[in-house]
């Protein structure tokens, strides 16, 4: 028996960990309750899978969408009994976390949406797809297949020693092994070096999300008084908050979220005065109210 069979044979009756990784935040024409949606999907596929338990979490464990890879996150792609990759809509940070599990070549499934492509550097893999708009009775079976692709992935994983989700298709390599012990100065700069590479990560996706909207004319800011399509797109921003359609001006102003929304329009609210920016606000504001009274 060799060690990784007796490894194996020694986790058997354990609760497994299987990672995931994919979006969390809004992206493009993705929502976050999208990714939602989706993640519980992910989660209630596992649960399908007959004899493993499955404990099923983010790798980020975050709330959030995070700049910054920490050495947890690093370890649970590494310590995953198996991870889900989603794809869709190529999401940088995403492709970044799949390139180190697959480095670690470690049992890994790939699926992606419907209106997204196939990528060549991980066309070895075999992809599973669901439909974008999440159809029911198409997700019912996507979810089936899902659990069945990851039951049959773990146990060849366990009863193959040659096991190679990746690297095994391009010839003979080592695996990398991630000694996990405290972090030391050395360690401490690798991550700081991971960190770098992640927020460049993040400004080349911002950088392209606002080139693109531009080559399709999306709506942005050209003129600084130009408090029509400031009105236009609080009124729009307020449709989908309607949890703040009462709440005070200075409060919305004042909020990440509202700022983040207009700045990817490409509209700097900041150019403004904010009294203007309050009138602005709660003429939206009373224009909703009223045509919710009509």
């Amino acid at each position: 028996m060799t060690e990784k069979q007796a490894e194996g044979k020694e986790a058997e009756g354990k609760q497994k960990y299987c990672g995931i990784i994919m979006p969390i935040a809004r992206l493009d024409d993705y929502s976050a309750e999208h990714w939602m949606e989706v993640k519980s999907i992910i989660i209630e596929a596992t649960q399908l899978v007959e004899d493993i338990d499955f404990k099923t979490e983010i790798v980020s464990n975050s709330d959030g969408e995070i700049d910054v890879i920490h050495k947890r996150i690093i370890q649970n792609i590494y310590n995953a009994d198996i991870v889900v990759c989603d794809i869709s809509g190529k999401n940088p940070n995403v492709l970044f976390e799949l390139g180190m599990r697959l480095t670690f070549d470690k049992p890994t499934i790939i699926i992606k949406d419907d209106a997204t492509d196939f990528m060549f550097d991980t066309g070895v893999i075999e992809h599973l797809t669901y439909p974008k708009d999440l159809r029911f009775q198409k997700v019912v079976n996507f979810k089936r297949e899902l659990a069945s692709r990851i039951k049959l992935t773990y146990e060849k994983s366990q009863r193959d020693p040659n096991f190679s989700t990746f690297l095994g298709s391009f010839g003979e390599f080592k695996v990398p092994n991630l000694k996990q012990t405290t972090v030391s100065n050395v360690e401490q700069h690798i991550l700081d070096e991971i960190l770098n590479f992640r927020s460049e990560l993040s400004s080349l996706k911002k950088e392209i999300n606002y080139s693109s909207k531009l080559n399709k004319k999306r709506i942005y800011d050209t003129n600084t008084n130009n408090l029509k399509l400031l009105h236009d797109l609080t009124t729009q921003y307020l449709k989908q908050n309607t949890n703040l359609i009462e709440a005070g001006p200075d409060e919305i102003i004042l909020s990440e979220k509202y700022r983040s929304y207009l700045l990817e329009l490409g509209f700097n609210v900041t150019r403004y005065n904010p009294e203007k920016v309050y009138a602005v606000i709660k003429e939206a504001q009373e224009d909703i109210a009223g045509y919710r009274l009509i």
